[in-house]
């Protein structure tokens, strides 16, 4: 039984991996594109690699993508990032795996809320993606391992972790009180004052690091040490994120961002996809709903909670944990699902104490989540031609020859994914006169045609037959190439 319980955590996570890394989304993220470019404009370690919300994320890809190369593998920034994410996350469920084993003392019940975690919609979509949730997420539960009410206090560990974890993205920092409480009750032997004082120098050493990482970064950045602009510059964030409040709009994002964490994809994205392994997959996925919905009637009983005082503890912080995430993503963007990634672990957590799974019904759904995702959502994603912008992309790769100038006015997520992928074209910020058969992109064109001089100028002087263009309700991105005179 012991060498079970050694060997169970890795084989949970080389499990998932290899689902994951046989599976890599093609429906990128658009912060992963930003990273990679970034990574790969970089000619080392410099300034051009500091995000202020994502600090030290590009750094650590930055090493991982030259790591490769070291050995004589060409890859892309994108493939690496994509690569490492998978393996992190495998990691996520291996720790989250130890958290419940340890709380709940079933492992059936961890494995199965374990699978549950790593194979909810939106965990699994950004798990073969490149992006800081999946790093931060790690150290955080991390953080969590270590503020267990049954361990030891160890305050300077923990303020490692938590900066890490902030150091990979921002939200992190909303963890601060739980894991303040958390080591607060650990340790019922010790005093109230050796208590204040663990939680004291826990605080102070996160702080010490946090404000020295993000000072020494800043002044990278901007050779500057204005606290005004410091502040400004940590606490900046897309200029194209809606934060208008609107209580009724902010209620329904929340509400399906719970939903949309664990269950994603539409049915018509298997389109063009079938094969005689999907169908029997739909089949399995059919059989276990069935199972599931034929246990619950037969088996309708009301939960009782039978805690131990570590287990109630753990509630606690684990209530802590999502309502600290749920009322501040309820104010800000609470349209981006992905954020809720960061209070995933402790709804699973929170499911595991209220409804602890002792029966195969819990096992059936945990297949069914896993089924659907992977069919309607995963699977798909997985295909180049279910991402327009993508093919679109690919496509101009081909016609256009290497050194072709592409001017544009504005940075958003359409032209960092046609620029990533067509890595031998030359992108520059339209200031002045566009050269002669170089190429305009959408901001550029919508610039240049926003005057009746620039629209006389434009058709004076683009080729005819240029038009380039991927235009729906979705996705409106153009390119036409100027004449050359």
């Amino acid at each position: 039984m012991t060498a079970v319980k050694q060997i169970s955590p890795w084989l949970l996570i080389v499990g998932i991996a290899l689902i994951y890394l046989v599976f890599p989304t093609r429906v990128y993220y658009w912060d992963g594109i930003v990273f990679a470019q970034a990574i790969e404009d970089a000619s080392r370690l410099n300034a051009s690699l500091v995000h202020p919300n994502h600090l030290i994320y590009n750094y650590v890809g930055y090493l991982f993508y030259k790591l490769p190369r070291a050995f004589g593998a060409d890859l892309r920034a994108l493939t690496v990032l994509q690569v490492l994410n998978s393996l992190l996350s495998a990691g996520c469920a291996g720790i989250l795996f130890l958290i419940l084993r340890e709380t709940l003392r079933s492992s059936y019940a961890s494995v199965c809320l374990t699978l549950l975690f790593a194979f909810s919609a939106t965990w699994w979509k950004f798990s073969t993606d490149a992006n800081a949730y999946i790093p931060s997420v790690l150290c955080l539960l991390l953080s969590f391992y270590l503020v267990l009410p049954d361990r030891k206090p160890r305050p300077a560990l923990l303020a490692l972790t938590f900066f890490l974890s902030m150091a990979f993205h921002q939200l992190a920092v909303l963890m601060f009180p739980v894991f303040a409480l958390g080591i607060y009750w650990q340790d019922d032997s010790l005093s109230r004052k050796q208590r204040v004082v663990n939680v004291t120098y826990f605080a102070i050493i996160a702080f010490v690091l946090i404000a020295t990482a993000y000072t020494s970064l800043f002044y990278l950045a901007t050779d500057s040490f204005s606290a005004g602009r410091l502040l400004r510059w940590t606490a900046s964030y897309s200029p194209d994120a809606d934060t208008k409040f609107h209580f009724w709009s902010n209620l329904q994002y929340s509400v399906r961002g719970q939903v949309r964490l664990f269950f994603g994809g539409r049915f018509n994205l298997l389109k063009g996809l079938m094969n005689p392994l999907i169908v029997v997959l739909i089949v399995c996925l059919a059989g276990a709903v069935l199972w599931v919905i034929f246990n619950l009637l037969r088996n309708l009983r009301k939960p009782v909670l039978r805690l131990e005082p570590s287990q109630r503890r753990l509630l606690l912080l684990s209530l802590l944990w999502t309502g600290v995430y749920l009322m501040f993503l309820f104010f800000f963007l609470p349209q981006n699902t992905f954020y809720r990634l960061f209070y995933l672990p402790a709804l699973i957590l929170l499911l595991g104490i209220a409804v602890p799974p002792r029966s195969s019904t819990f096992a059936a759904f945990v297949i069914a989540a896993a089924l659907a995702n992977f069919l309607f959502l995963i699977y798909p994603f997985s295909h180049v031609e279910k991402y327009p912008p993508l093919t679109f992309a690919l496509q101009l790769n081909r016609e256009w020859p290497g050194g072709t100038v592409v001017y544009y006015v504005l940075n958003n997520s359409d032209a960092a994914l046609i620029r990533y992928f067509s890595p031998s074209t030359q992108w520059k910020q339209l200031k002045g006169t566009p050269e002669d058969g170089a190429w305009l992109e959408t901001t550029a064109i919508d610039q240049i045609s926003s005057t009746a001089e620039g629209k006389q100028w434009l058709e004076t002087h683009v080729r005819k037959d240029s038009l380039r263009e991927l235009s729906d309700s979705a996705y409106k991105i153009r390119f036409i190439q100027l004449a050359t005179h």
